[in-house]
């Protein structure tokens, strides 16, 4: 066998390998399915806030249930201060984490995840005006989602984008309908008060 027929052979196998990870990464799911996803973030005067995410993930193979546990015990307070690094250069803001704490329980064959974190200077604070937009960023959901921003109760609120779905008190809801919503813009103010 010549030089050049070894060659086309050792290519031949490299692409075969290549395009055969390609295929497999394409077409791995991950080992759950998201049953449903709740987001609140309460914010304060100061741009501080605490988030609380609920996920309920249903996992058809309990091993992989058990790995995902494993896996998220191990990386998940890492994860989420790196995911907020990331945010932080994105919008030119460094955001913080103060805290955060997660537990796993599981209901009726659906694991929920439950992370509440404390974040500083997740709002932009202004002469006395909060701004909780982080630019582009979006949250992304599944059909049963629903995103709530809170504000200080005596809060005068001066914009929210995108238009939410309803408004109760000093909260605001969407239950968006899409795969994924960008990340709620709600710019308010300390109210007026009565004395």
């Amino acid at each position: 066998m010549n030089q050049k027929t070894l060659f086309y052979i050792l290519i031949a196998f490299i692409v075969f390998f290549v395009v055969t990870q390609l295929i497999t990464t394409l077409m791995q799911k991950p080992p759950f399915e998201i049953a449903y996803y709740r987001s609140e973030m309460e914010y304060d005067y100061t741009g501080q806030a605490t988030f609380t995410a609920t996920a309920g993930l249903f996992f058809k193979d309990k091993s992989k249930q058990q790995q995902y546990i494993d896996q998220y015990r191990q990386a998940s307070t890492s994860t989420f201060k790196s995911y907020f690094d990331d945010v932080s250069k994105k919008i030119g803001r460094q955001i913080e984490v103060i805290s955060m704490n997660s537990t796993i329980t599981e209901r009726s064959g659906i694991l929920e995840v439950l992370e509440i974190a404390r974040l500083s200077n997740a709002a932009l604070v202004q002469d006395g005006v909060v701004d909780t937009s982080l630019k582009d960023i979006s949250i992304y959901s599944v059909n049963d989602s629903q995103i709530t921003v809170i504000v200080p109760q005596d809060a005068q609120i001066i914009t929210i984008e995108p238009t939410p779905t309803k408004i109760v008190s000093n909260q605001i809801y969407w239950q968006p309908t899409q795969s994924s919503m960008v990340f709620p813009k709600v710019v308010f103010k300390k109210g007026e008060e009565n004395w």
